[in-house]
């Protein structure tokens, strides 16, 4: 049975008519013989677990964007290329960021097989406006695991539920909670009425810069994290903001934020749902200069005060679902607001997870590696630093544009980041190249 419902303000937000790359590619390698027959069943298995994959976007009389579930869907798009090397994947990787989904003919999540003589890269290609980082790892493992067992079983179905129809009952009945989200949402339309709306900002040319740390650093960190009672997370986020002001200075960098995970408190969505809504923690010191401060001190004041904000996060995702939903006849005037506003001063840190190491080694393939995504975000750019786990190693990636954050700087801020974390942690020194090397997940 088919069904439609209209996309909510976030996903709209995201989607922005299908006229801007807004793509998340998340890469692996494989070794060993990939069979195309399963790959093409488990992009089929993959569909038939998630509603929104059999839709296709549909505009209305006012222009507004809908998911309309297809009887017969097209099928997840699969494109084979032939591999010459070992960082092929790495420009395709940049090419699928920059390629637009028509959302009118096809599903809103491909895939692309760099194949080679016994050794392959798999890009998952997805529209953020139906999936977020932790999205996509999730579809990467159902595929992988539907490769090596095709009798696999990925959990439950998903309906097309829009973001208000997940919040719990509990929260629909809280006339408190209703109340507040009017407000907010009312005192919202009141100021932007009253914004000048501005050029759109320009910005430079994005760019990805990529490491990852080995096995024997990550195990000093992990120990040293937990003497300290910190998480790695944490220890990961000091150094990234000390190294951002030291390069930057503290105006340089205006706010680091870090996206949480929506699901924890939406149940509805838990056991692989697609979703994109991911709220976000003010990330700070609670307060300590970070100049007068041991490294640790600071880790651990960072630490408490992520665990405190996420504790009552809920609330404030609860009012944003049921706020924004009132915010549809000034979409338009909010899009042009927020490009014009100057964002690239911000930096966003993200952990996505890794895939569970029972997919590592079947079916005559196995998975050596989970690279760092590969991200384009508009309406407005922001650094972005995202963290991906694969058995013993971190695999990192910081994202910007030359003129939010010139490369020159981001390779200055990496390097600065490494170095701290090993002064921390007594970490040995980096190999000749210069290029950190992985931290174990379970940690994080």
């Amino acid at each position: 049975m088919s069904a439609r419902r209209p996309f909510a303000l976030y996903e709209r937000g995201m989607y922005l008519d299908g006229q801007r790359a807004v793509a998340f590619v998340l890469p692996a390698t494989v070794s060993g013989t990939l069979d195309e027959q399963r790959l093409r069943l488990a992009l089929d298995r993959v569909q038939a677990r998630h509603a929104v994959l059999q839709a296709l976007v549909e505009h209305d009389a006012a222009g507004h964007p809908w998911f309309v579930q297809q009887e017969t869907p097209p099928p997840l798009a699969l494109r084979i290329v032939e591999r010459q090397g070992d960082d092929d994947w790495q420009e395709l990787a940049r090419l699928e960021c920059e390629r637009l989904f028509d959302g009118a003919r096809e599903p809103l999540v491909r895939l692309v097989w760099l194949r080679g003589d016994g050794r392959g890269d798999l890009l998952l290609s997805c529209h953020h406006c139906i999936c977020d980082g932790l999205s996509a790892v999730s579809l990467l493992r159902d595929i992988l695991s539907v490769c090596g067992r095709p009798d696999a079983r990925l959990g439950p179905r998903f309906e097309l539920h829009s973001g208000v129809e997940v919040v719990p009952p509990e929260v629909l009945r809280n006339r408190w909670l209703q109340r507040r989200a009017r407000l907010k949402a009312a005192l919202f339309k009141g100021f932007i009425r009253l914004q000048r709306i501005g050029a759109p900002v320009r910005y430079g040319a994005v760019y990805t810069q990529r490491w990852s740390i080995e096995p024997a650093a990550v195990q000093a960190l992990v120990r040293r994290a937990k003497d300290e009672g910190v998480g790695v997370f944490a220890a990961l986020c000091t150094a990234f903001m000390l190294a951002c002001w030291s390069v930057r200075g503290v105006r340089g960098v205006d706010k680091f934020v870090a996206p949480v995970d929506a699901r924890r408190y939406l149940p509805a969505l838990q056991g692989g749902a697609l979703f994109t809504m991911a709220p976000t923690v003010r990330l700070s010191f609670g307060g300590r200069k970070s100049r007068d401060a041991d490294f640790w001190v600071l880790a651990r004041a960072l630490h408490e005060d992520m665990r405190r904000q996420v504790d009552r996060l809920g609330a404030t995702l609860y009012e944003q679902l049921l706020g924004l939903e009132r915010l549809h006849p000034w979409f338009e005037r909010m899009l042009a607001w927020s490009r014009a506003q100057r964002s690239g001063r911000g930096v966003s840190l993200s952990y996505l997870g890794r895939l569970d190491a029972s997919v590592r080694e079947e079916g005559g393939f196995r998975l050596e590696a989970i690279h760092a995504p590969s991200a384009l975000l508009e309406p407005t750019p922001a650094s972005l630093i995202t963290i991906v786990g694969f058995a013993e190693r971190l695999d990192l990636a910081l994202i910007s544009d030359e003129s939010s954050l010139p490369g020159a700087q981001a390779a200055q801020i990496r390097q600065l980041a490494m170095e701290l974390l090993r002064a921390a942690t007594a970490l040995p020194a980096p190999a000749a190249s210069g290029v950190p090397h992985s931290v174990p997940v379970e940690s994080l």
